[in-house]
This record gives structure tokens, sequence and C-alpha cells, in this order.
């Protein structure tokens, strides 16, 4: 459900790469581990700091089958605050804003 990955314009535009590559690896862990992917993975992200420094906080979440994985990254060149989707089908998986979820092209059904 997850092999060709895509994302949105203003996903590609907008999220560093860095991040992008993060949440494709996130959900490439899930599918190692043999956890059931829901077609609908959200990221939560957000910034914290901590003891002088910057961190890219991510929220893994999926609603069925239930599961929640906080993760927190150093090394990303342009943290940010936001909620990004990856939506799968069988053709592929989109990362988009949820914002963009009418104007997707990636099937849920």
């Amino acid at each position: 459900m997850f092999e060709q990955k895509y994302a949105t314009r203003l996903v590609a535009s907008s999220v560093g790469v860095d991040i992008q590559v993060i949440l494709w690896e996130l959900i490439a862990q899930w599918e190692k581990d043999d956890i059931e992917l829901d077609t609908l993975q959200v990221f939560e992200l957000s910034i914290e700091y901590a003891g002088g420094e910057v961190f890219q906080k991510v929220v893994h979440r999926q609603e069925v089958p239930q599961r929640e994985e906080t993760f927190y990254y150093k090394t990303i060149r342009c943290p940010m605050d936001t909620v990004i989707w990856v939506l799968g089908s069988d053709e592929g998986a989109e990362m988009l804003f949820p914002n963009e979820a009418k104007e997707s092209t990636v099937s849920t059904s």
C-alpha cells in the first residue's frame, strides 16, 4: 500500500526533504515490524526546546488499529509545527496536508 510514494506540490515545496524522509521511514518501520497499517497515517509535528537545543517532535499515529509513537529529532534543518497526513491506497501513498485531502489524487476507497 505504501510502496509508491508521492507528495503534493504544497508538501514538496514547504516541508523539508529531511522531514519527508523521516515520515516515510517511520511508516516503513511499522511495516517492517509487521504492524497492520491504517490507510491514514497522521503525523503531528511540533517544535520543542530542551537544554538550549531545538528538537523536531513527531507524533506518528493511526486510528485502526490504534497506535501512537513519539519521536524527537535534533538534526532537522527547519523544524516546523504542522500536521501531515499520508493516505495509502492500492495505487500508492500520498503525503499531504489535511486541508488538501479533498484535492488528493490517491483514492482511499
